[in-house]
């Protein structure tokens, strides 16, 4: 008797920690998505216009404004990841020449353990282009 009664308050434990990991996942994956939407223009669009809840009067004259820091967002986040592939060329190139050659192939190891979604860069389609179609292709 006491062995079924520890057994279900076992059973009753791991079903509640079951619960909880997933239900904490799903939150956590449901806020990630809702901010990487202001990576896109349609997106940040979205976003504002949902938060802010305009008229139909307050969207005429809203909607411009957001379309402008839409497009100076996207710009903004085009020259951040440029200058950041710069500034980390520069690093290795400083790096590398006091590295041993066992160093530099664990950091050339890690580099490439990462999934190519990764190395492929955040906002950039299959082809490497950004989404929004400006930009080079990544490297």
């Amino acid at each position: 008797m006491r062995s079924k009664s520890l057994i279900a308050i076992l059973i009753t434990l791991i079903i509640g920690i079951v619960i909880g990991i997933l239900s904490s996942t799903y939150m956590r994956n449901r806020r990630l998505k809702e901010f990487r939407s202001y990576a896109s223009f349609e997106g940040f669009k979205y976003q504002a216009l949902r938060i802010i809840d305009p008229t139909e009067e307050q969207k005429e004259k809203i909607l411009p404004v957001i379309e402008e820091f839409s497009r100076k967002n996207q710009k903004l986040k085009i020259k951040y990841r440029e200058e950041f592939i710069a500034l980390m060329k520069d690093y290795k190139n400083e790096l590398d020449p006091l590295l041993t050659k066992e160093q530099i192939q664990r950091i050339e190891s890690r580099r490439h353990e990462r999934p190519p979604s990764d190395r492929r860069g955040r906002g950039r389609d299959r082809g490497g282009r950004h989404r929004n179609g400006s930009g080079p292709p990544s490297r």
